[in-house]
């Protein structure tokens, strides 16, 4: 009889060890962008915190369905989806974004040097390439023309699909709608001088980040543990971008050099005088409430729902910073 029950305890223990799977959703390809995360699986951080976690790649627009479904845990994704999607259907996607990757949006108008756009007004009488007339892309021309005083049709919009650098080059287009941390960096790279107009100070919503849903948030402990990873893993990117690099070569196909001014690029958008004072990850209650606002303004979404139904930074760590774990 000892022996039985020894050899239970030891089953149970067994099944205790077992880490907890944790499926998260990242947008489009496999990129540079996500460092943080693929460093947090290649250094060890989810699993010393008893998780497995496994990434999926995919259009966002077909990772959110499977997140409310039940068949992802997280999605990285943009604030302002949070805020459309359980404002439309509280009960279908029922949302909530539990950690910032990017202090602010993005996005950012470019544009050769010798087209001389160097402010929002002086898209007026020009063509403008936009990926498309819809996400956050949409929601930052709207607010960067607004602040000009230009209505979309003092300028001419075209949607070239996620062709922007080519189409700037070639002439296709005077300007595009890119990102800061994309298009504009390789081109660079290359010699091209341009002209770059960035949408965050315009669009004040919060950037690309971590969004569950309310059945997860029922699970805290999960939570809690894949988040403190990730903070940890920005910290550590933040503190030694190589190091993130070297992670993302782990799953990034064929990942080049030049990518490293991407992610260069990239970190600088983890940090906002917010996160020096709260600590990598959080997200600010007015970016938050201006990014409701101008939603509400641009009739993107009518609801009655505060802010702090679509955000919360209850279930981060406070205080994380680089220079906390920096260190190998």
């Amino acid at each position: 009889m000892q022996r039985y029950f020894f050899v239970l305890i030891l089953l149970f223990s067994l099944v205790l060890a077992q880490p907890q799977k944790v499926r998260v959703g990242l947008g489009y390809l496999p990129d540079v962008q996500f460092a943080p995360f693929y460093l947090g699986v290649v250094e060890g951080l989810y699993a010393q915190r008893g998780l497995e976690v496994e990434f999926q790649h995919g259009f966002v627009t077909e990772l959110y369905p499977l997140l409310a479904q039940g068949r992802l845990d997280f999605v990285v994704g943009d604030a302002e989806d949070v805020i459309v999607l359980r404002a439309q259907n509280p009960q279908a996607t029922p949302f909530k974004y539990v950690m910032a990757m990017y202090q602010s949006v993005p996005n950012a108008i470019f544009s050769l040097a010798e087209k001389n756009i160097r402010s929002v007004r002086d898209l007026r009488g020009k063509t403008l390439g936009m990926p498309g007339m819809f996400g956050v892309s949409l929601t930052s021309l709207q607010a960067m023309l607004r602040a000009a005083g230009l209505k979309e049709s003092d300028l001419r919009i075209v949607q070239i699909g996620f062709t922007q650098a080519e189409a700037v080059v070639s002439g296709r287009v005077d300007a595009a709608m890119g990102f800061i941390n994309n298009e504009p960096v390789f081109l660079q790279a290359r010699g091209v001088r341009l002209n770059v107009i960035p949408a965050g100070p315009y669009n004040k919503s919060p950037g690309n980040g971590v969004i569950t849903t309310d059945r997860v948030l029922e699970n805290p402990e999960l939570v809690r543990r894949f988040l403190a990873a990730s903070q940890e893993g920005l910290a550590r990117t933040l503190a030694d971008p190589r190091r993130g690099f070297e992670a993302a070569r782990r799953y990034v196909p064929n990942l080049g050099e030049e990518r490293m001014a991407v992610l260069r690029a990239s970190v600088r958008l983890y940090q906002s005088p917010y996160t020096r004072r709260m600590g990598l990850g959080f997200s600010s209650p007015e970016a938050w409430a201006s990014s409701l606002n101008l939603l509400k303004q641009t009739g993107r979404v009518q609801t009655e729902l505060p802010p702090t139904a679509f955000y919360t930074n209850d279930f981060l760590q406070p205080g994380v910073q680089a220079q906390a774990v920096a260190g190998r």
